[in-house]
C-alpha cells in the first residue's frame, strides 16, 4: 500500500480512474475533482477537502477516519459503501457542502453538526442522529426513516421529510413552520 503523509493535492481532475491501494494521513485536498473514479481499499486519515468535488464515485474497502469536508459537492454518493458498510466514528467536519443524492443507512452521526450543508434528494435510514444539529439546512426531498432523532436540532432547516410515526423525535428542536409538516403523516384534517 502507498502512504502519503502531511501532503497537500490542489487544483487535481481525476476522471474515470481506478484509485487503490492507497492510504492519505493529515493531507489536505484543496479544489480537487474526483469524477465517476472507483475507490478500492483506500485510507483516508484526518484529511481535510476544501472546495472538492466527489461525483459518481464507487467505493469499496474505502475508511475514513476524522475527514473534513468543507464547501464540497458530493454527489451520488452511498455512505454505505465507506468503511465496509458502515461509519462507525464521526466524520470530522462537514461545513457549507452541497450534497445530493446520498444515501445514509446505518450510520452513526451522534452530536454531528452539519453546518449550513444542503443535503437534498438523500435518504438516511436506521441512522443515529441524536443530538445532530441540521440548523439553517436545506434538505430538500431528503427523507429519514426508522432514525434515531432524539434531541436533534431541526430549527431553521427546511424541506425534509420526517414521519414521526417510523422515526424516534423525542425531545427533536423543529422551527414552527415546519413542524407543520410533521402532521401530514398523522391522517388528521388541519383547517384554518
Amino acid at each position: 500500500m502507498q502512504t502519503f503523509s502531511d501532503k497537500n493535492f490542489k487544483d487535481l481532475t481525476i476522471e474515470k480512474e481506478n484509485i487503490f491501494d492507497m492510504e492519505f494521513v493529515d493531507c489536505v485536498f484543496e479544489n480537487c475533482k474526483f469524477s465517476e473514479c472507483h475507490l478500492f481499499n483506500v485510507a483516508f486519515s484526518e484529511c481535510k477537502f476544501i472546495d472538492c468535488s466527489f461525483v459518481g464515485l464507487k467505493t469499496k474497502n474505502v475508511s475514513l477516519l476524522f475527514a473534513e469536508f468543507i464547501v464540497c459537492t458530493i454527489v451520488g454518493l452511498n455512505w454505505t459503501s465507506l468503511d465496509s458498510g458502515s461509519i462507525s466514528f464521526p466524520i470530522g467536519r462537514l461545513e457549507d457542502c452541497y450534497l445530493k443524492y446520498n444515501e445514509f443507512e446505518k450510520t452513526n452521526f451522534k452530536k454531528f453538526d452539519f453546518k449550513k450543508s444542503s443535503i437534498v434528494d438523500s435518504n438516511f435510514i436506521r441512522c443515529n442522529l441524536s443530538e445532530s444539529k441540521f440548523k439553517n439546512c436545506d434538505l430538500k426531498n431528503t427523507h429519514f426513516s426508522e432514525c434515531d432523532l432524539k434531541k436533534a436540532d431541526f430549527r431553521e432547516a427546511k424541506g425534509y421529510e420526517i414521519n414521526p410515526l417510523n422515526n424516534l423525535i423525542k425531545g427533536a428542536k423543529f422551527s414552527r413552520e415546519e413542524a407543520i409538516l410533521l402532521l401530514k403523516y398523522l391522517d388528521i384534517i388541519i383547517e384554518n
